[in-house]
């Protein structure tokens, strides 16, 4: 047994009655970040906004003297080839690789899909552990009930006679060994003989 408390305790004592729900809002959150592209034209238009900022930064990392106008086509070609993946995952992935070098423009796809990649198995193992810690704590708050059987019922209290028959038996054996109730003492038979 650890003498540390588990983190399970610990997140259980710090949060309370709070936790499941804390532990809710984390799930939601990670969940969000991996929803695919919006399909609706007002939310695929905000991440299209989005994703083309970080891919003009990327062109102009790669080629610093191209003007905006000759990188359109360019970006948006490759935002929809990125648009498979989940929209925050793609986002977060485009803005990562401005700290990666590249040495043609060609590279920046793969590079985004790397670190994409890597983020989705990040949030996805983060996923399974949440729920695995929610499933600890909801435990924790709520133990089990014990799985123990009807009580049995009460015995029917003994009879006199039954009663006196083994008061008589207790005295009469307390006698033959010496440990009676009559105030005589246990006394060591002398060596050699037999109790």
């Amino acid at each position: 047994m650890s003498l540390h408390p588990s983190m399970t305790t610990t997140i259980a004592e710090q949060l309370g009655a709070d936790a499941p729900a804390c532990i809710e809002a984390a799930i939601a959150k990670c969940t969000h970040e991996l929803r695919p592209v919006p399909s609706d034209e007002k939310g695929r238009g905000e991440w299209r906004a989005a994703i083309d900022e970080r891919l003009r930064r990327l062109a102009v990392k790669v080629l610093p003297t191209a003007r905006a106008a000759d990188t359109m086509e360019w970006r948006e070609a490759l935002a929809d080839a990125l648009s498979d993946l989940p929209a925050m995952i793609s986002l977060t992935a485009a803005k990562r690789a401005i700290h990666r070098p590249f040495r043609f423009i060609g590279e920046i796809e793969v590079t985004v899909r790397e670190i994409a990649a890597q983020l989705i198995t990040e949030r996805e193992e983060r996923l399974v552990a949440m729920r695995r810690h929610r499933d600890a704590i909801d435990r924790a708050l709520n133990p089990p009930a014990p799985l123990l059987g009807a009580p049995a019922p009460s015995p029917a209290p003994p009879r006199p006679e039954k009663v006196a028959f083994v008061n008589d038996w207790m005295r009469r054996h307390g006698l033959e060994t010496r440990f009676a109730e009559d105030g005589s003492t246990y006394q060591e038979p002398p060596v050699g003989e037999a109790a």
